[in-house]
């Protein structure tokens, strides 16, 4: 994997382009295609994500398996990943979770999201996240001033700044990998969850997320779950007949089950031509300089 370090920070005006809960940040870096992209950190809790129906299908799905592996592939600073934890820890109950779940492996592209955040420990909450947690906000996090957090985000006004308490941060592990090269080095036995969330519509060509389906298709088994983000299913065209092209059934909101029995292998030979269309995709792509 190859991974540009030199990210940069912009610091334009932000109305009008989303809405985040706790953290918004955008900054450039290159990818397992060589291609620089745009990449953008929205984080909050999700509403196109019901976190409880996805642990009550995990418990259901996995119940043979001694280990489920949640794998959060574009995972920000981790307010997402604290969300399914949260919801891990009522379904399954802490030992349970301990011994077959945790810990989560987040990982993100972004080397100061990774470095600043996740690894440190630390995170910013808005009133809706705080109002997710509930009762077990102050039984995670402990508030702490704002001024620790990075000054490489923008912030909501409602947002507070929380450092995890030492028994939930057990529970995660933070890795700079860009999604495409750790899918190739996951190994899945059927007991996998993978999340890759609103990311594809903004930054990825139609021939590239072909090739995403292609090794997702090859990599994951049957009875493994993908969760797709409300974001790119609204804003890819004919994202959900793709996903069942390559074998996916959806089994709950945005969460969808892996079934070969209609595989199809349809991307393949895109697969074997991938470093033909990587440099060509590099070549065009550096005739544009990205404007906000």
């Amino acid at each position: 994997m190859r991974i540009d370090n030199n990210i940069r920070y912009y610091t334009q005006p932000i109305s009008n382009r989303t809405s985040f809960t706790s953290l918004f940040r955008l900054s450039s870096c290159k990818d397992s295609f060589g291609v620089e992209r745009s990449t953008q950190n929205s984080t909050s809790s999700r509403d196109d994500l019901n976190y409880d129906e996805l642990a009550e299908i995990a418990k259901n799905r996995f119940k043979k398996y001694d280990k489920i592996n949640i794998m959060p592939m574009n995972g920000s600073d981790g307010t997402e990943s604290y969300c399914i934890a949260n919801s891990i820890l009522k379904t399954f109950g802490e030992s349970d979770a301990e011994k077959r779940i945790f810990p989560i492996i987040v990982s993100d592209i972004d080397t100061d999201i990774i470095e600043n955040y996740g690894k440190k420990g630390i995170v910013a909450l808005g009133e809706k996240d705080e109002n997710l947690f509930g009762k077990n906000l102050s039984k995670y996090f402990d508030s702490t001033n704002m001024s620790e957090l990075p000054d490489i985000a923008r912030y909501p006004k409602d947002a507070k700044a929380y450092k995890l308490k030492p028994k939930f941060r057990e529970n995660f592990k933070f890795e700079v990998i860009d999604f495409m090269n750790r899918l190739k080095t996951t190994k899945d036995e059927g007991n996998s969850i993978i999340l890759i969330r609103n990311c594809l519509a903004q930054s990825y060509t139609s021939w590239e997320r072909s090739l995403l389906l292609s090794e997702l298709g090859n990599i994951i088994h049957d009875n493994s779950l993908f969760v797709i983000g409300g974001y790119d299913r609204a804003n890819i065209p004919d994202f959900v007949q793709e996903l069942e092209t390559y074998g996916f059934k959806e089994v709950g909101k945005n969460i969808f089950s892996k079934n070969n029995t209609v595989y199809c292998k349809l991307a393949e030979p895109m697969i074997k031509q991938k470093n033909f269309f990587s440099d060509f995709i590099m070549k065009i792509k550096s005739s544009f300089k990205f404007k906000f």
